[in-house]
């Protein structure tokens, strides 16, 4: 238990290679044991980068970043969509003209599994599972990027649901069917897995980094943690809170058990959309999503911030001051303490959940007085609302 103990207060490091003459060489980023260490997703909007590490919860890794070097001490990670061109330039008439082979189709043949669709159209949906493709993603597009000085790559929408329907491409005029279209396709399962992991094994050596925004619901937890294994880092864009509504009851028991078989050893990014912008959302929700976090963090988790209004608001640098609370690091694993609530002990402090979306419950509190977000003293004993966290600073 010492040795456990130790561990957690040791300052962990985030390692992230430098592409230099010597790749033995290495660039550490420090992420601290404790507190609640932050990660910004896109950076479009952010005006001025000096914010990023002024406030007592600092910034350490920027999720689509726009520059490759923008404040000491954050990594700068470039943006991919995983399957799918991802410069606009190269339309899909270029694609026909020059690789047809390489066009992902759904079901009827004709239309392009785009996915999305924006004002200029379609980004190109690719045969990832085509060596030949994947060589030229990496060569033509990744590439350029790592040279330009970018330490991670940021692959975004690796869903193993197959969300864009994708089935097959043509081969001249034959077509070769490579997936059902349905959301549980093992072979649509292997093709993302194997494609993060030949990012992986080539870039890896360079000294870069694979991080991938990974929807954990669209398939097995087995399935899920061999693409998760497959890369550096996770981005969980669903995180305790989704499009504005806390993650509750079996859906949070299960989210939580996930990760507590990740975090412990895996670089994670937990990204909350609250209701509404962060500067304005409610007390409430910021502090369910600290106690969270805080509860199920790991040496190497990082937590993001957005605001949602029929949209994700991302692109802005968004702190509550609530994130100042000083509790120290961790001393021991998550306890289910009672009734649903569970518990984290800090050195300077406690977080507690009640992941339940209808009961509220009372915990009885360690001895000692203890200060809560909204500056009030409490103890004995604390009353957690339905779906509710208290980040608790030791008085």
């Amino acid at each position: 238990m010492k040795i456990l103990k130790f561990l957690f207060l040791t300052v962990i490091s985030l390692q992230v290679f430098a592409q230099e003459k010597d790749t033995s060489k290495q660039v550490f980023i420090e992420i601290p044991s404790g507190g609640i260490p932050l990660a910004q997703i896109f950076d479009s909007k952010v005006s001025d980068p000096e914010q990023y590490v002024t406030n007592a919860s600092k910034v350490y890794y920027i999720w689509g970043a726009s520059k490759p070097k923008v404040q000491a001490g954050v990594i700068s990670s470039k943006y991919f969509p995983s399957i799918r061109n991802p410069d606009k330039k190269l339309t899909i008439e270029w694609y026909k003209q020059n690789h047809p082979d390489w066009i992902m189709y759904q079901e009827d043949k004709v239309t392009p599994a785009y996915g999305y669709i924006y004002d200029y159209g379609g980004l190109t949906p690719l045969d990832v599972s085509n060596p030949e493709v994947q060589e030229f993603y990496l060569n033509e597009f990744i590439l350029p990027a790592v040279k330009s000085g970018y330490k991670m790559v940021a692959m975004d929408n690796v869903d193993l649901g197959n969300w864009p329907k994708s089935i097959g491409h043509f081969k001249g005029d034959t077509w070769i069917q490579l997936y059902t279209g349905k959301k549980d396709d093992p072979a649509f399962h292997k093709s993302m897995i194997d494609w993060m992991q030949f990012l992986s094994n080539k870039l890896n050596p360079l000294g870069i980094r694979v991080s991938a925004n990974i929807k954990a619901t669209t398939a097995s937890p087995k399935v899920i943690l061999k693409v998760i294994n497959a890369v550096d880092m996770w981005v969980d864009e669903t995180g305790f809170s989704h499009r504005g509504e806390n993650i509750t009851d079996e859906v949070w028991k299960k989210s939580f058990a996930f990760l507590r078989t990740i975090t412990p050893t895996k670089s994670y990014v937990s990204i909350n959309q609250v209701k509404g912008k962060v500067a304005t959302t409610s007390q409430q929700q910021i502090e369910w999503i600290m106690a969270n976090f805080l509860l199920s963090r790991g040496p190497k988790s990082l937590l993001a911030l957005s605001g949602y209004e029929k949209t994700t608001l991302y692109h802005t640098f968004d702190y509550r001051k609530e994130l100042d609370i000083i509790i120290g690091e961790p001393l021991e694993n998550p306890e289910e303490i009672t009734k649903g609530v569970w518990s984290r002990k800090y050195t300077k402090g406690m977080t507690l959940v009640n992941p339940s979306s209808k009961d509220s419950i009372t915990v009885r509190l360690p001895p000692g007085k203890f200060r809560m977000l909204n500056g009030e003293l409490i103890e004995k004993e604390i009353t957690l609302n339905p779906a509710s966290g208290a980040v608790l600073a030791s008085k």
